[in-house]
Protein backbone atom coordinates (compact mmCIF):
# COMPACT_ATOMS: atom_id res chain seq x y z
CA UNK A 1 0.00 0.00 0.00
CA UNK A 2 3.13 2.20 0.76
CA UNK A 3 4.13 2.20 -2.67
CA UNK A 4 0.31 3.57 -4.34
CA UNK A 5 0.76 6.01 -2.12
CA UNK A 6 3.52 7.17 -2.88
CA UNK A 7 2.41 7.30 -6.51
CA UNK A 8 -0.34 9.26 -5.58
CA UNK A 9 1.86 11.79 -3.97
CA UNK A 10 3.63 11.86 -7.07
CA UNK A 11 0.80 12.75 -8.77
CA UNK A 12 -0.32 15.25 -6.59
CA UNK A 13 2.62 17.30 -6.38
CA UNK A 14 3.64 17.06 -10.50
CA UNK A 15 0.27 17.84 -11.62
CA UNK A 16 -1.12 15.92 -14.76
CA UNK A 17 1.31 16.08 -17.04
CA UNK A 18 2.69 13.08 -18.29
CA UNK A 19 6.30 13.83 -18.82
CA UNK A 20 8.48 15.68 -16.23
CA UNK A 21 12.10 16.36 -16.18
CA UNK A 22 13.61 16.42 -12.46
CA UNK A 23 16.79 14.98 -11.11
CA UNK A 24 16.67 11.88 -8.68
CA UNK A 25 17.38 14.51 -5.55
CA UNK A 26 14.30 16.53 -6.76
CA UNK A 27 12.66 12.75 -6.75
CA UNK A 28 14.08 11.68 -3.49
CA UNK A 29 12.85 14.94 -2.11
CA UNK A 30 9.21 14.96 -3.34
CA UNK A 31 8.79 11.32 -1.56
CA UNK A 32 11.01 12.41 1.66
CA UNK A 33 12.92 9.37 0.87
CA UNK A 34 16.80 8.48 0.17
CA UNK A 35 18.46 8.22 -2.69
CA UNK A 36 18.82 4.56 -1.95
CA UNK A 37 14.98 4.39 -1.08
CA UNK A 38 14.33 6.27 -4.11
CA UNK A 39 16.12 3.84 -6.28
CA UNK A 40 14.18 1.25 -5.24
CA UNK A 41 10.96 2.89 -5.54
CA UNK A 42 11.35 4.18 -9.31
CA UNK A 43 12.24 0.22 -10.12
CA UNK A 44 9.17 -1.00 -8.46
CA UNK A 45 7.13 1.41 -10.21
CA UNK A 46 8.70 1.09 -13.54
CA UNK A 47 8.09 -2.89 -12.69
CA UNK A 48 4.69 -2.43 -12.43
CA UNK A 49 4.63 -0.19 -15.43
CA UNK A 50 3.05 2.54 -13.84
CA UNK A 51 6.23 4.61 -14.60
CA UNK A 52 9.00 5.18 -17.29
CA UNK A 53 12.06 6.96 -15.84
CA UNK A 54 14.54 7.57 -18.36
CA UNK A 55 17.99 8.21 -16.19
CA UNK A 56 20.36 11.27 -17.06
CA UNK A 57 24.33 10.59 -15.67
CA UNK A 58 26.30 13.36 -15.13
CA UNK A 59 25.98 16.64 -12.96
CA UNK A 60 23.35 18.96 -14.06
CA UNK A 61 21.42 16.62 -15.91
CA UNK A 62 17.84 15.95 -15.86
CA UNK A 63 16.05 12.88 -16.34
CA UNK A 64 12.65 12.24 -17.53
CA UNK A 65 9.79 10.42 -14.99
CA UNK A 66 6.78 9.59 -17.43
CA UNK A 67 3.25 8.83 -15.33
CA UNK A 68 1.65 6.26 -17.27
CA UNK A 69 -0.90 4.78 -14.84
CA UNK A 70 -4.23 6.69 -14.35
CA UNK A 71 -3.98 7.94 -10.39
CA UNK A 72 -7.49 7.47 -9.91
CA UNK A 73 -6.50 3.25 -10.97
CA UNK A 74 -3.44 3.59 -8.62
CA UNK A 75 -6.40 5.32 -6.02
CA UNK A 76 -9.11 2.73 -6.58
CA UNK A 77 -6.02 -0.32 -6.16
CA UNK A 78 -5.14 1.50 -2.91
CA UNK A 79 -8.95 1.23 -1.72
CA UNK A 80 -9.26 -2.12 -2.28
CA UNK A 81 -5.96 -3.01 -0.73
CA UNK A 82 -7.29 -1.24 2.09
CA UNK A 83 -10.43 -3.13 2.16
CA UNK A 84 -8.41 -6.29 2.93
CA UNK A 85 -7.23 -4.77 5.49
CA UNK A 86 -9.77 -2.90 6.75
CA UNK A 87 -7.86 0.36 7.00
CA UNK A 88 -10.45 1.93 4.84
CA UNK A 89 -10.88 5.31 6.33
CA UNK A 90 -7.34 6.30 6.51
CA UNK A 91 -7.02 5.23 2.60
CA UNK A 92 -10.28 7.70 1.57
CA UNK A 93 -8.89 10.31 3.13
CA UNK A 94 -5.40 9.94 1.18
CA UNK A 95 -7.79 9.52 -2.27
CA UNK A 96 -10.62 11.64 -1.64
CA UNK A 97 -8.93 14.25 -4.34
CA UNK A 98 -10.19 11.26 -6.94
CA UNK A 99 -13.19 10.27 -5.40
CA UNK A 100 -15.24 12.19 -8.02
CA UNK A 101 -13.30 10.57 -10.84
CA UNK A 102 -15.73 8.22 -13.19
CA UNK A 103 -12.96 5.90 -14.20
CA UNK A 104 -11.91 5.33 -10.54
CA UNK A 105 -15.71 4.57 -9.04
CA UNK A 106 -15.98 2.54 -12.25
CA UNK A 107 -12.91 0.62 -10.84
CA UNK A 108 -14.17 0.19 -7.55
CA UNK A 109 -17.78 -1.11 -8.40
CA UNK A 110 -16.02 -3.78 -10.76
CA UNK A 111 -14.10 -5.00 -8.35
CA UNK A 112 -17.04 -4.95 -5.43
CA UNK A 113 -19.18 -6.62 -7.68
CA UNK A 114 -16.91 -9.52 -7.06
CA UNK A 115 -15.88 -8.78 -3.68
CA UNK A 116 -19.02 -8.80 -2.31
CA UNK A 117 -22.07 -10.90 -2.62
CA UNK A 118 -22.35 -14.77 -1.69
CA UNK A 119 -19.12 -16.55 -0.84
CA UNK A 120 -18.37 -20.00 0.41
CA UNK A 121 -15.74 -21.43 2.54
CA UNK A 122 -14.86 -24.34 4.60
CA UNK A 123 -15.67 -24.52 8.29
CA UNK A 124 -13.92 -26.03 11.10
CA UNK A 125 -15.63 -29.29 10.88
CA UNK A 126 -15.56 -29.37 6.60
CA UNK A 127 -18.84 -28.02 6.48
CA UNK A 128 -19.90 -25.41 3.75
CA UNK A 129 -20.36 -21.57 5.09
CA UNK A 130 -22.43 -19.25 3.25
CA UNK A 131 -21.37 -15.66 3.97
CA UNK A 132 -22.93 -12.76 2.26
CA UNK A 133 -20.92 -9.45 1.52
CA UNK A 134 -23.40 -6.36 1.89
CA UNK A 135 -21.54 -3.21 0.91
CA UNK A 136 -23.19 -0.22 2.32
CA UNK A 137 -22.39 3.64 1.82
CA UNK A 138 -22.86 4.93 5.22
CA UNK A 139 -21.13 4.56 9.00
CA UNK A 140 -22.98 2.82 11.62
CA UNK A 141 -22.50 4.64 14.54
CA UNK A 142 -24.92 3.07 16.67
CA UNK A 143 -26.47 -0.35 17.45
CA UNK A 144 -28.60 0.13 20.40
CA UNK A 145 -31.99 0.93 19.25
CA UNK A 146 -32.48 3.90 22.03
CA UNK A 147 -29.37 5.98 19.50
CA UNK A 148 -29.69 4.54 16.25
CA UNK A 149 -30.82 7.47 13.70
CA UNK A 150 -29.61 6.09 10.37
CA UNK A 151 -31.93 3.37 8.15
CA UNK A 152 -28.91 1.90 7.49
CA UNK A 153 -28.58 1.06 11.50
CA UNK A 154 -32.27 0.19 11.67
CA UNK A 155 -31.82 -2.30 9.13
CA UNK A 156 -29.08 -4.16 11.22
CA UNK A 157 -30.84 -3.81 13.90
CA UNK A 158 -33.78 -5.40 12.68
CA UNK A 159 -32.24 -8.59 12.34
CA UNK A 160 -30.84 -8.44 15.68
CA UNK A 161 -33.40 -7.56 17.90
CA UNK A 162 -37.15 -8.57 18.01
CA UNK A 163 -40.02 -6.80 19.15
CA UNK A 164 -43.04 -8.01 21.29
CA UNK A 165 -45.24 -8.37 17.72
CA UNK A 166 -43.84 -7.76 14.09
CA UNK A 167 -45.59 -6.46 11.01
CA UNK A 168 -45.14 -8.71 7.86
CA UNK A 169 -44.90 -7.82 4.43
CA UNK A 170 -48.45 -7.25 3.99
CA UNK A 171 -48.55 -4.90 6.70
CA UNK A 172 -50.45 -7.11 9.15
CA UNK A 173 -49.36 -7.15 12.77
CA UNK A 174 -48.13 -10.42 14.08
CA UNK A 175 -47.25 -12.42 17.07
CA UNK A 176 -43.27 -12.17 17.39
CA UNK A 177 -41.41 -12.14 21.04
CA UNK A 178 -45.48 -12.51 22.66
CA UNK A 179 -47.16 -15.23 21.13
CA UNK A 180 -50.59 -13.52 21.65
CA UNK A 181 -52.22 -10.36 23.37
CA UNK A 182 -55.27 -9.07 25.46
CA UNK A 183 -56.35 -5.66 25.96
CA UNK A 184 -59.13 -4.16 28.33
CA UNK A 185 -62.47 -2.81 26.78
CA UNK A 186 -61.39 0.46 27.47
CA UNK A 187 -58.24 0.25 25.69
CA UNK A 188 -55.89 1.24 28.47
CA UNK A 189 -54.55 -2.29 29.60
CA UNK A 190 -52.48 -4.17 27.39
CA UNK A 191 -51.02 -7.54 28.61
CA UNK A 192 -48.86 -9.61 26.50
CA UNK A 193 -48.23 -13.32 26.95
CA UNK A 194 -44.14 -13.76 26.19
CA UNK A 195 -43.25 -17.47 24.60
CA UNK A 196 -41.67 -19.69 26.52
CA UNK A 197 -37.18 -20.84 25.92
CA UNK A 198 -36.41 -17.80 24.34
CA UNK A 199 -32.87 -16.65 24.88
CA UNK A 200 -30.91 -13.47 24.07
CA UNK A 201 -27.74 -13.92 22.25
CA UNK A 202 -25.44 -13.58 25.46
CA UNK A 203 -27.33 -17.19 26.50
CA UNK A 204 -29.77 -14.98 28.63
CA UNK A 205 -33.24 -16.18 28.96
CA UNK A 206 -36.13 -13.68 27.83
CA UNK A 207 -38.29 -12.59 31.02
CA UNK A 208 -41.14 -10.19 31.81
CA UNK A 209 -37.97 -8.37 33.29
CA UNK A 210 -36.34 -7.60 30.15
CA UNK A 211 -39.44 -6.15 28.68
CA UNK A 212 -39.98 -3.55 31.74
CA UNK A 213 -36.26 -2.86 31.52
CA UNK A 214 -36.17 -1.71 28.00
CA UNK A 215 -40.41 0.47 28.24
CA UNK A 216 -38.67 1.69 31.30
CA UNK A 217 -35.59 2.42 29.76
CA UNK A 218 -36.94 4.25 26.77
CA UNK A 219 -39.56 6.66 28.71
CA UNK A 220 -36.64 7.89 31.01
CA UNK A 221 -34.58 9.05 28.58
CA UNK A 222 -34.11 12.33 27.14
CA UNK A 223 -33.27 12.10 23.94
CA UNK A 224 -36.24 13.08 21.35
CA UNK A 225 -37.31 9.73 20.02
CA UNK A 226 -38.72 8.52 16.76
CA UNK A 227 -42.52 7.73 17.65
CA UNK A 228 -42.58 9.44 21.19
CA UNK A 229 -46.15 10.97 20.66
CA UNK A 230 -47.16 7.47 20.77
CA UNK A 231 -44.64 5.74 23.26
CA UNK A 232 -45.20 8.67 25.99
CA UNK A 233 -48.55 7.58 26.53
CA UNK A 234 -47.31 4.70 28.40
CA UNK A 235 -48.41 5.36 32.03
CA UNK A 236 -46.65 1.88 33.00
CA UNK A 237 -45.14 -1.28 32.56
CA UNK A 238 -44.81 -3.93 34.96
CA UNK A 239 -44.58 -7.63 35.39
CA UNK A 240 -47.77 -9.52 36.24
CA UNK A 241 -45.71 -12.91 35.61
CA UNK A 242 -42.34 -14.23 34.82
CA UNK A 243 -43.42 -14.12 31.49
CA UNK A 244 -46.17 -11.93 31.43
CA UNK A 245 -46.01 -8.37 30.65
CA UNK A 246 -48.80 -5.03 31.77
CA UNK A 247 -49.06 -1.94 29.76
CA UNK A 248 -51.16 0.75 31.53
CA UNK A 249 -51.81 3.57 29.07
CA UNK A 250 -52.47 7.35 30.11
CA UNK A 251 -55.19 7.61 27.41
CA UNK A 252 -56.14 5.43 24.95
CA UNK A 253 -54.25 4.77 21.68
CA UNK A 254 -54.67 3.14 18.61
CA UNK A 255 -51.27 3.51 17.41
CA UNK A 256 -49.65 1.63 20.10
CA UNK A 257 -49.70 -1.60 19.16
CA UNK A 258 -47.90 0.01 15.78
CA UNK A 259 -45.65 1.50 18.08
CA UNK A 260 -44.49 -2.03 19.45
CA UNK A 261 -43.58 -3.16 16.08
CA UNK A 262 -40.90 -0.53 15.22
CA UNK A 263 -37.60 -0.91 16.10
CA UNK A 264 -37.47 1.71 19.00
CA UNK A 265 -40.03 -0.70 20.62
CA UNK A 266 -37.46 -3.80 20.67
CA UNK A 267 -36.63 -5.70 23.72
CA UNK A 268 -33.25 -5.16 24.85
CA UNK A 269 -31.82 -7.35 27.79
CA UNK A 270 -32.08 -5.45 31.78
CA UNK A 271 -28.89 -4.50 33.18
CA UNK A 272 -26.88 -3.14 30.26
CA UNK A 273 -23.93 -1.85 31.80
CA UNK A 274 -23.10 1.89 31.52
CA UNK A 275 -20.36 3.76 33.15
CA UNK A 276 -22.07 5.82 35.56
CA UNK A 277 -18.97 8.49 36.35
CA UNK A 278 -18.75 9.28 33.39
CA UNK A 279 -21.13 11.81 31.83
CA UNK A 280 -24.31 11.72 30.23
CA UNK A 281 -23.11 12.45 26.52
CA UNK A 282 -20.08 9.86 27.21
CA UNK A 283 -22.56 6.78 29.08
CA UNK A 284 -24.50 8.13 25.29
CA UNK A 285 -21.53 7.29 23.47
CA UNK A 286 -20.16 4.23 25.07
CA UNK A 287 -23.33 2.77 25.36
CA UNK A 288 -24.37 3.16 21.40
CA UNK A 289 -20.74 1.47 20.41
CA UNK A 290 -21.14 -1.35 22.71
CA UNK A 291 -21.67 -5.05 20.82
CA UNK A 292 -25.50 -5.52 21.25
CA UNK A 293 -27.20 -8.00 21.94
CA UNK A 294 -31.11 -9.30 21.02
CA UNK A 295 -32.82 -12.54 20.61
CA UNK A 296 -33.04 -12.20 16.59
CA UNK A 297 -32.16 -14.18 13.46
CA UNK A 298 -28.08 -12.85 13.92
CA UNK A 299 -25.74 -11.79 16.73
CA UNK A 300 -23.37 -8.98 15.77
CA UNK A 301 -19.72 -10.91 16.68
CA UNK A 302 -17.44 -7.86 15.47
CA UNK A 303 -17.89 -4.62 15.04
CA UNK A 304 -15.55 -1.42 14.38
CA UNK A 305 -15.77 1.76 11.62
CA UNK A 306 -15.26 -0.96 8.23
CA UNK A 307 -17.06 -3.63 9.16
CA UNK A 308 -20.28 -5.19 11.35
CA UNK A 309 -20.56 -9.06 11.13
CA UNK A 310 -23.82 -10.73 11.66
CA UNK A 311 -23.29 -14.94 12.39
CA UNK A 312 -27.10 -16.95 12.33
CA UNK A 313 -27.91 -17.06 16.42
CA UNK A 314 -28.85 -21.52 16.24
CA UNK A 315 -30.91 -20.98 18.78
CA UNK A 316 -33.28 -18.57 16.88
CA UNK A 317 -33.45 -21.02 13.94
CA UNK A 318 -33.40 -24.30 15.44
CA UNK A 319 -30.95 -25.59 12.91
CA UNK A 320 -28.63 -23.98 10.43
CA UNK A 321 -29.61 -21.00 8.46
CA UNK A 322 -30.18 -20.20 5.22
CA UNK A 323 -27.16 -17.96 5.46
CA UNK A 324 -24.36 -18.33 8.31
CA UNK A 325 -22.84 -15.11 8.24
CA UNK A 326 -23.30 -11.35 6.65
CA UNK A 327 -20.20 -8.60 6.55
CA UNK A 328 -21.75 -5.36 6.35
CA UNK A 329 -19.02 -3.42 4.85
CA UNK A 330 -19.02 0.50 5.55
CA UNK A 331 -17.71 1.90 1.89
CA UNK A 332 -15.79 5.63 2.42
CA UNK A 333 -16.80 6.53 -1.11
CA UNK A 334 -19.56 7.92 -2.70
CA UNK A 335 -20.92 6.77 -6.63
CA UNK A 336 -23.56 9.71 -7.47
CA UNK A 337 -27.16 8.13 -8.20
CA UNK A 338 -28.06 9.24 -11.33
CA UNK A 339 -31.83 9.66 -10.45
CA UNK A 340 -30.65 11.29 -7.11
CA UNK A 341 -32.67 11.50 -3.80
CA UNK A 342 -32.05 10.39 0.13
CA UNK A 343 -34.20 8.21 2.25
CA UNK A 344 -35.52 8.80 5.37
CA UNK A 345 -36.44 6.87 8.40
CA UNK A 346 -38.06 10.01 9.20
CA UNK A 347 -37.39 13.63 8.99
CA UNK A 348 -34.71 14.09 11.65
CA UNK A 349 -33.06 10.52 10.47
CA UNK A 350 -31.40 10.03 6.88
CA UNK A 351 -29.92 7.43 4.56
CA UNK A 352 -28.01 8.28 1.91
CA UNK A 353 -29.01 5.55 -1.13
CA UNK A 354 -27.12 5.67 -3.93
CA UNK A 355 -26.80 1.63 -4.51
CA UNK A 356 -25.42 0.53 -1.40
CA UNK A 357 -25.57 -2.92 -1.88
CA UNK A 358 -24.11 -5.45 -4.54
CA UNK A 359 -26.23 -8.50 -5.85
CA UNK A 360 -28.63 -7.11 -3.52
CA UNK A 361 -29.22 -3.48 -4.97
CA UNK A 362 -30.90 -0.91 -2.86
CA UNK A 363 -32.47 1.40 -5.06
CA UNK A 364 -30.47 0.86 -8.29
CA UNK A 365 -30.07 3.34 -10.98
CA UNK A 366 -31.50 3.01 -14.32
CA UNK A 367 -27.98 1.98 -15.83
CA UNK A 368 -28.10 -1.83 -13.73
CA UNK A 369 -26.96 -4.42 -16.26
CA UNK A 370 -29.22 -6.85 -17.94
CA UNK A 371 -28.96 -9.46 -15.43
CA UNK A 372 -30.29 -7.41 -12.81
CA UNK A 373 -33.90 -8.10 -11.63
CA UNK A 374 -35.41 -4.65 -10.35
CA UNK A 375 -38.44 -5.41 -7.96
CA UNK A 376 -40.31 -2.71 -5.73
CA UNK A 377 -40.10 -2.79 -1.85
CA UNK A 378 -43.54 -0.96 -2.19
CA UNK A 379 -41.44 2.17 -0.08
CA UNK A 380 -41.84 5.57 -1.31
CA UNK A 381 -40.13 8.50 -0.44
CA UNK A 382 -41.12 11.93 -0.40
CA UNK A 383 -39.02 14.87 0.03
CA UNK A 384 -40.77 18.02 2.29
CA UNK A 385 -40.00 21.84 3.07
CA UNK A 386 -42.56 23.01 5.82
CA UNK A 387 -42.87 26.34 6.89
CA UNK A 388 -42.12 27.68 10.53
CA UNK A 389 -44.73 30.11 11.07
CA UNK A 390 -44.03 30.41 14.81
CA UNK A 391 -41.05 32.49 14.58
CA UNK A 392 -41.78 36.03 13.51
CA UNK A 393 -41.01 36.43 9.81
CA UNK A 394 -41.91 36.73 6.59
CA UNK A 395 -43.88 33.33 6.58
CA UNK A 396 -46.08 34.53 8.84
CA UNK A 397 -47.69 36.39 5.89
CA UNK A 398 -50.00 34.08 3.80
CA UNK A 399 -49.46 36.05 0.74
CA UNK A 400 -45.45 34.96 1.10
CA UNK A 401 -46.40 31.54 1.76
CA UNK A 402 -48.93 31.44 -1.72
CA UNK A 403 -45.88 32.99 -3.69
CA UNK A 404 -43.56 30.26 -2.33
CA UNK A 405 -45.84 27.63 -3.31
CA UNK A 406 -45.92 29.39 -6.90
CA UNK A 407 -42.16 29.49 -7.13
CA UNK A 408 -41.75 25.80 -5.91
CA UNK A 409 -44.05 24.79 -8.42
CA UNK A 410 -42.94 26.61 -11.70
CA UNK A 411 -39.26 25.13 -10.60
CA UNK A 412 -40.83 21.41 -9.76
CA UNK A 413 -42.01 21.47 -13.48
CA UNK A 414 -38.82 23.71 -14.85
CA UNK A 415 -40.76 25.99 -16.49
CA UNK A 416 -39.92 29.41 -17.55
CA UNK A 417 -40.76 32.94 -16.92
CA UNK A 418 -43.02 33.81 -13.22
CA UNK A 419 -47.20 33.82 -13.01
CA UNK A 420 -49.11 36.64 -13.15
CA UNK A 421 -49.44 36.23 -9.03
CA UNK A 422 -45.07 35.85 -9.12
CA UNK A 423 -45.33 39.34 -10.60
CA UNK A 424 -48.23 41.40 -8.64
CA UNK A 425 -46.64 40.40 -5.64
CA UNK A 426 -43.35 41.31 -6.47
CA UNK A 427 -44.49 44.77 -7.52
CA UNK A 428 -46.65 45.20 -4.28
CA UNK A 429 -43.50 44.60 -1.77
CA UNK A 430 -41.15 46.91 -4.44
CA UNK A 431 -39.25 44.15 -5.47
CA UNK A 432 -37.33 43.49 -1.93
CA UNK A 433 -35.47 40.68 -1.26
CA UNK A 434 -37.48 38.39 0.88
CA UNK A 435 -34.86 36.61 3.37
CA UNK A 436 -35.44 33.09 4.91
CA UNK A 437 -33.13 30.56 6.78
CA UNK A 438 -33.40 27.02 5.51
CA UNK A 439 -32.40 24.04 8.47
CA UNK A 440 -31.65 21.02 7.38
CA UNK A 441 -29.09 17.91 7.93
CA UNK A 442 -25.53 17.95 6.21
CA UNK A 443 -26.89 15.08 3.83
CA UNK A 444 -29.43 17.17 2.82
CA UNK A 445 -27.10 20.50 2.04
CA UNK A 446 -27.04 20.25 -1.19
CA UNK A 447 -31.10 19.82 -1.88
CA UNK A 448 -31.31 23.10 0.41
CA UNK A 449 -28.61 24.92 -1.50
CA UNK A 450 -29.96 24.39 -5.33
CA UNK A 451 -33.81 25.31 -4.08
CA UNK A 452 -31.97 28.24 -2.41
CA UNK A 453 -29.97 29.07 -5.57
CA UNK A 454 -33.73 28.22 -8.00
CA UNK A 455 -35.62 30.70 -5.39
CA UNK A 456 -33.15 33.55 -5.94
CA UNK A 457 -34.57 34.89 -9.49
CA UNK A 458 -37.86 35.36 -7.79
CA UNK A 459 -36.69 37.61 -4.88
CA UNK A 460 -36.13 35.23 -2.16
CA UNK A 461 -32.77 35.12 -0.31
CA UNK A 462 -31.97 31.83 1.75
CA UNK A 463 -29.03 30.89 4.20
CA UNK A 464 -28.64 27.77 4.82
CA UNK A 465 -28.11 25.88 8.21
CA UNK A 466 -26.98 22.18 8.92
CA UNK A 467 -27.60 20.67 12.22
CA UNK A 468 -26.32 17.08 12.94
CA UNK A 469 -29.22 14.64 13.77
CA UNK A 470 -29.89 15.24 17.64
CA UNK A 471 -29.19 18.87 16.94
CA UNK A 472 -31.78 18.83 14.22
CA UNK A 473 -34.69 17.10 16.52
CA UNK A 474 -34.28 19.24 19.15
CA UNK A 475 -35.26 22.71 19.32
CA UNK A 476 -32.71 24.07 17.08
CA UNK A 477 -34.41 23.71 13.56
CA UNK A 478 -37.17 26.45 15.14
CA UNK A 479 -34.69 28.81 14.60
CA UNK A 480 -35.19 28.77 10.91
CA UNK A 481 -37.96 29.36 8.66
CA UNK A 482 -37.84 26.71 6.19
CA UNK A 483 -37.47 22.97 7.18
CA UNK A 484 -36.42 20.91 4.71
CA UNK A 485 -36.77 16.61 5.73
CA UNK A 486 -37.93 13.70 4.10
CA UNK A 487 -40.63 11.30 4.92
CA UNK A 488 -40.54 7.04 4.10
CA UNK A 489 -44.11 6.05 3.25
CA UNK A 490 -43.35 2.29 3.97
CA UNK A 491 -45.56 -0.48 5.68
CA UNK A 492 -45.67 1.92 8.68
CA UNK A 493 -47.12 4.93 6.92
CA UNK A 494 -49.92 5.45 9.29
CA UNK A 495 -47.42 5.31 12.46
CA UNK A 496 -45.26 7.89 10.35
CA UNK A 497 -47.14 10.04 9.55
CA UNK A 498 -48.81 10.46 12.66
CA UNK A 499 -45.92 11.37 14.59
CA UNK A 500 -44.79 13.76 11.49
CA UNK A 501 -47.43 15.66 11.71
CA UNK A 502 -47.57 15.82 15.52
CA UNK A 503 -43.73 16.88 14.91
CA UNK A 504 -44.75 19.32 12.82
CA UNK A 505 -47.32 20.57 14.51
CA UNK A 506 -44.56 22.51 17.13
CA UNK A 507 -43.64 24.67 13.89
CA UNK A 508 -46.83 26.21 13.55
CA UNK A 509 -48.81 29.50 14.85
CA UNK A 510 -51.18 28.92 17.47
CA UNK A 511 -54.17 28.71 15.38
CA UNK A 512 -52.95 26.21 13.36
CA UNK A 513 -51.24 24.01 15.88
CA UNK A 514 -54.23 23.64 18.03
CA UNK A 515 -56.67 22.21 14.72
CA UNK A 516 -53.91 19.56 13.82
CA UNK A 517 -53.60 18.54 17.24
CA UNK A 518 -57.30 18.37 17.45
CA UNK A 519 -56.89 16.32 14.31
CA UNK A 520 -54.35 14.16 15.83
CA UNK A 521 -56.47 13.42 18.88
CA UNK A 522 -59.28 12.11 16.86
CA UNK A 523 -56.85 9.54 14.99
CA UNK A 524 -55.56 8.63 18.43
CA UNK A 525 -58.56 6.82 19.79
CA UNK A 526 -60.56 5.89 16.13
CA UNK A 527 -60.55 2.24 16.04
CA UNK A 528 -60.81 1.73 12.54
CA UNK A 529 -57.64 2.33 10.01
CA UNK A 530 -59.98 3.70 7.37
CA UNK A 531 -61.37 6.74 9.58
CA UNK A 532 -57.72 7.42 11.12
CA UNK A 533 -56.32 7.60 7.56
CA UNK A 534 -59.53 10.38 6.30
CA UNK A 535 -57.62 12.45 9.44
CA UNK A 536 -54.46 11.95 8.41
CA UNK A 537 -55.45 13.28 4.79
CA UNK A 538 -57.35 16.02 6.12
CA UNK A 539 -54.25 17.23 8.26
CA UNK A 540 -52.10 16.25 5.00
CA UNK A 541 -55.15 18.86 2.97
CA UNK A 542 -55.08 21.64 5.72
CA UNK A 543 -51.46 22.20 5.68
CA UNK A 544 -50.83 22.03 1.86
CA UNK A 545 -53.41 24.62 1.27
CA UNK A 546 -52.66 27.19 4.10
CA UNK A 547 -49.44 26.83 2.02
CA UNK A 548 -47.70 24.90 5.63
CA UNK A 549 -45.90 21.84 3.41
CA UNK A 550 -44.73 21.87 0.03
CA UNK A 551 -43.87 18.70 -1.54
CA UNK A 552 -40.33 18.77 -2.92
CA UNK A 553 -40.44 15.33 -5.17
CA UNK A 554 -41.47 11.81 -4.72
CA UNK A 555 -39.88 8.73 -5.59
CA UNK A 556 -40.17 5.13 -5.37
CA UNK A 557 -37.55 2.29 -3.29
CA UNK A 558 -36.28 -0.54 -5.49
CA UNK A 559 -34.42 -3.07 -4.92
CA UNK A 560 -32.20 -5.14 -7.90
CA UNK A 561 -31.08 -8.47 -7.20
CA UNK A 562 -28.60 -10.81 -9.67
CA UNK A 563 -30.35 -14.70 -10.56
CA UNK A 564 -28.02 -15.91 -7.62
CA UNK A 565 -30.31 -14.50 -5.18
CA UNK A 566 -33.07 -16.55 -3.94
CA UNK A 567 -35.77 -15.92 -1.42
CA UNK A 568 -36.00 -12.60 -1.56
CA UNK A 569 -38.66 -10.48 0.79
CA UNK A 570 -38.62 -7.18 2.08
CA UNK A 571 -39.36 -5.98 5.94
CA UNK A 572 -41.17 -3.12 6.32
CA UNK A 573 -39.19 -0.49 5.62
CA UNK A 574 -38.35 -1.63 1.74
CA UNK A 575 -34.92 -3.48 3.42
CA UNK A 576 -34.00 -6.94 2.18
CA UNK A 577 -35.11 -9.43 4.88
CA UNK A 578 -31.48 -11.54 5.88
CA UNK A 579 -33.71 -13.93 7.32
CA UNK A 580 -34.85 -15.97 3.96
CA UNK A 581 -32.26 -14.83 1.65
CA UNK A 582 -30.47 -18.20 0.28
CA UNK A 583 -28.13 -18.66 -2.23
CA UNK A 584 -28.26 -22.16 -4.74
CA UNK A 585 -25.52 -24.66 -4.82
CA UNK A 586 -23.00 -23.82 -7.65
CA UNK A 587 -23.40 -27.25 -8.97
CA UNK A 588 -27.01 -25.58 -9.73
CA UNK A 589 -26.05 -21.88 -11.37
Amino acid sequence: MKLHQQYLLLHSQLGDTTEHTLTLADLAELLDCTHRNTLTIVKKMAALGWIHWHAQRGRGRRSVLSLLAPADQIAAEYMMQAMNRRELQEAADQVRAFSSSPSMQHYLNQWLLGYSGHHTESGTNNESIDTLRLPIRQQLHALDPLYINLLAESFVTSHVYDGLVQRDEHGQILPALAHTWDVSDDRLTWIFHLRKGVYFHSGKPLSALDVVFTFERLQSTERRTLYREVSKHILSVEAAAPLTVRFQLNKPHELFLSFLTTSRAVIVPSGLSSNTAASQSERERIQSRQIPVGTGPFKVTFWDNHMCRLEAYPMYFQGRALIDRVDILQIPWITADKRGGNQDLHYSTNETVESPFFHLMHNPSSTSGTDWTQASSGVTVTKLLTCNTQKPGPLNDPGVRAYLQQCIDVISDSLVGTTDMMNSFARSTDKQEIVLNIATIPQYRLDAEQLALALHPYGFSCTIHTGGMEQFKGDWRLESDLILFSLIQDRDEELRRYDMYATLSEHLEPFSQAKVRWMMQKIAVSPHIADRKQVLDEVERLLITEHLMFNLSQKPVETAYLPTVRGLSFNSQGWVNLRHIWFPSKELE
